[in-house]
């Protein structure tokens, strides 16, 4: 029997994860420990977020820290690279097939009823569940019976997946398409959170106010663009939180919430980009930068004719100094991309791997462009505004203004990240846009089939690429005996993707945060924040 404690181990060894506590404070590189606090030691703290897309779970695909305290999963990852059980006993398979999963006994949820393995089974129903147009539908799409509740005309003529079996009251048997030994990596993502029997009873209502699992439970309703707030769980069974409530108060600018992180009026914030340079004067001691597995891109509207020629795509890249603009408006936090794939997983962060395409060459990429056949008319770069990018897609518009000699290169912003993610699954946008992934877990899989394969649930940030070659070899990377053999198949993938050259690497980025001197022990991961470590002072 594969146990994935076996499987973690032989995944992990090859990455390094680390947290930075930048300007020298103590508080942000103390022990993990993944135990929360014990008792807790009190208090309440607020974070600021913008305004959630969606608080269930498998609609949700932004509300991270949110999730994370109303709900938990079977795994997490938290801020190491090794997985940790929350709430699974083991995950075991003999074939990476056929899993078996069994749960930790005793969980409830916040209205106080059993958490069984018919909560993961009837969440994971309606997530997969094609006519209800859930956001994290994809994320299951690996399960048997996933195509018959997904079927590209008509109305399913089932509702549950075959694969997904409720052997008994605390075990799940699933069974996958193909063999994936990267499923239980998958585990800790929203689509495959529980949910109670009160959600069934109507969807938009439950979304209002969830009933989690997680250690944090809802405290009222969701005031839209406002706040939430959230209460200690006193019978949660996992690691225990530290504080007695969180506000997420919500804010339409990251701008403001900065500036308001300054004079102590929120706690915790994700620092805007045009805040990186200044972030070590702002908060000498307690600003926490985590090397995600991420990678910021500019994509493009691949269903515009204008976008279809590879080379213009590839001009624009050599157009684009990404040193200075890192220098410019980083501050050097930021590492110039060469790849498709950031460093910190496995095989990820191959340097050169894109060649002269990710090079800064203004006069090859004009020979580009003319060879392209040349550019008419004006050019649009989209991305979310309030949300702290003014300054990067300006700077962007500026360099492939200058050094393409394209004259009118503006830039668009949409109302948030909703609208913004809107524009691209409903193929508004009109020219060139903010592209970005971050890693949910440490395998290059999370990355390559969410923007790349033809079943991804964020192929919209790849402008809706696809390719039967890279289906089959991130399939057969799946199927790999071997972390060894399947980094190698990822890494195909990914050169082959790069020859279609669909997006435009830019930076392996992180994730930023900054805190008041209200709270310490902020520790920044995988989750985003760990919400059960912080403390109140």
């Amino acid at each position: 029997m594969r146990t994935w404690q076996r499987l973690a181990a032989l995944a992990v060894g090859a990455a390094l994860f680390t947290v930075t506590a930048c300007g020298g404070g103590s508080d942000d590189t103390s022990d993990t420990g993944g135990d929360g606090g014990g008792e807790g030691t009190g208090g309440t703290f607020s974070v600021g977020i913008d305004e959630p897309d969606a608080l269930l779970p498998g609609r949700s695909q932004g509300a991270f820290d949110e999730m994370h305290a109303l709900f938990s999963g079977l795994v997490k990852f938290g801020d190491q690279s090794e997985p940790q059980m929350l709430n699974a006993e083991s995950i075991e398979s003999d074939d990476n097939i056929v899993w078996t999963i069994a749960l930790k006994p005793g969980w409830t949820f916040h209205d106080g009823t059993t958490v069984t393995a018919q909560s993961y089974a009837d969440a994971w129903n309606a997530t997969a569940y094609g006519p209800n147009a859930w956001a994290n539908n994809a994320q299951l799409s690996g399960i048997v019976g996933w195509d018959e509740l997904n079927p590209a005309e008509g109305t399913p003529a089932t509702d549950t997946l075959s694969g997904v079996e409720v052997v008994d009251e605390n075990t799940l048997r699933v069974t996958l398409k193909a063999a994936d030994s990267q499923f239980p990596y998958k585990l800790g993502q929203p689509g495959f959170y529980p949910l109670p029997e009160v959600a069934f009873a109507d969807f938009d209502a439950f979304n209002e106010a969830p009933v989690g699992n997680g250690p944090y439970m809802m405290d009222g309703a969701w005031e839209h663009d406002v706040q939430l707030s959230v209460t200690r769980y006193e019978d949660y069974q996992g690691p225990k939180p530290n504080a007695d409530g969180i506000t997420f108060r919500i804010y339409s600018d990251t701008t403001t919430a900065y500036t308001d992180a300054i004079g102590g009026a929120v706690d915790i914030v994700s620092v805007p980009q045009e805040k990186y340079k200044q972030v070590a004067t702002d908060f000498t001691d307690s600003f926490v930068a985590f090397n995600a597995v991420r990678l910021d891109w500019l994509g493009f509207p691949l269903w515009d004719p204008r976008f279809q020629d590879p080379r213009l795509r590839q001009a624009i890249s050599m157009s684009i100094d990404r040193d200075a603009v890192n220098e410019a408006i980083f501050g050097g936090l930021y590492t110039p991309a060469t790849s498709y794939h950031g460093p910190s997983a496995p095989g990820g962060g191959t340097e050169g791997l894109c060649g002269e395409f990710c090079e800064f060459d203004p006069d090859r990429a004009k020979e580009l462009l003319a060879e392209a056949g040349g550019w008419e008319g004006p050019m649009e770069i989209w991305f979310p505004g309030g949300v702290g990018y003014d300054q990067t897609f300006e700077a962007l518009a500026n360099q492939i203004r200058q050094n393409l000699g394209i004259e009118e290169v503006t830039t668009r912003s949409q109302p948030g990240f909703v609208q913004f993610l809107d524009a691209l699954r409903t193929q508004q946008a009109t020219g060139p846009f903010r592209g970005g992934w971050g890693s949910l877990y440490p395998s290059m899989q999370s990355q390559l089939f969410a923007v790349f394969s033809s079943h991804g649930d964020a192929r919209e940030g790849g402008g809706g690429y696809s390719n039967p070659e890279v289906d089959a070899l991130i399939a057969q990377a799946d199927a790999a005996p071997s972390l060894d053999e399947a980094t190698e198949l990822y890494k195909a993938a990914e050169e082959r993707i790069i020859e279609d050259f669909p997006i435009v690497p830019l930076f392996y980025a992180k994730y930023v945060y900054a805190h008041s001197s209200n709270v310490s022990n902020v520790i920044i991961g995988f989750d985003q924040i760990e919400l059960n470590e912080v403390v109140v002072n």
